[in-house]
């Protein structure tokens, strides 16, 4: 919940949205232009829903110029290719851009509870920054400043998590780099 909830933030102060079409996110790749049943949620996630009933399969292009891991089996692949990828009933193919930072929430059995972080899950392969928003999620306080922004940030060459803004505690015991 912390990355959707950083997103609707985004939007909030830029008017983009957050669910968009990859041309958005990568116009260089003319492969992308008509590409119709995929699509980006945030910087970090690509899905690709499954619209065929009874599919267990279904193929993926996975935009140029960037890697890609997918999340359920945390593999690796390069960008600028197909894939066929497994679709069982449960499992939304979904693939997340090397570079993303993801804060995830601990889990709350209702909006009743406070969501805190459970940890910052790190794709490698490039730099980055995530700008992670927080209000107490209940009231119209963040109306009269009563919230915060973390800004996270990646450096892939020293392969280390820095913050900056509100302390969100210690980054090194919540951070997860996939692939380690």
């Amino acid at each position: 919940m912390p990355y959707i909830y950083s997103l609707g933030y985004q939007t909030h102060q830029t008017g983009a949205p957050y669910m968009r079409a990859l041309f958005m996110d990568f116009p260089q790749d003319p492969k992308v232009a008509d590409i119709r049943d995929e699509y980006m949620f945030g910087p970090a996630f690509l899905v690709a829903p499954v619209t065929e009933q009874g599919a267990t399969s279904r193929t993926v292009y996975l935009p140029a110029g960037t890697d890609w891991y997918n999340f359920w089996t945390k593999e690796k692949v390069s960008g600028g290719q197909t894939v066929q990828v497994a679709a069982p009933i449960d499992t939304l193919p979904l693939f997340v851009r090397a570079g993303s930072i993801l804060p995830l929430g601990e889990m709350v059995e209702n909006t009743g509870q406070v969501q805190r972080l459970a940890k910052i899950r790190v794709y490698p392969g490039a730099n980055s920054e995530f700008a992670m928003y927080q209000d107490d999620g209940k009231t119209y306080a963040y109306e009269k400043g009563a919230s915060s922004v973390t800004t996270l940030h990646w450096d892939d060459g020293a392969r280390k998590l820095t913050q900056q803004g509100v302390s969100v505690g210690s980054v090194d015991d919540l951070v997860e780099v996939v692939g380690r």
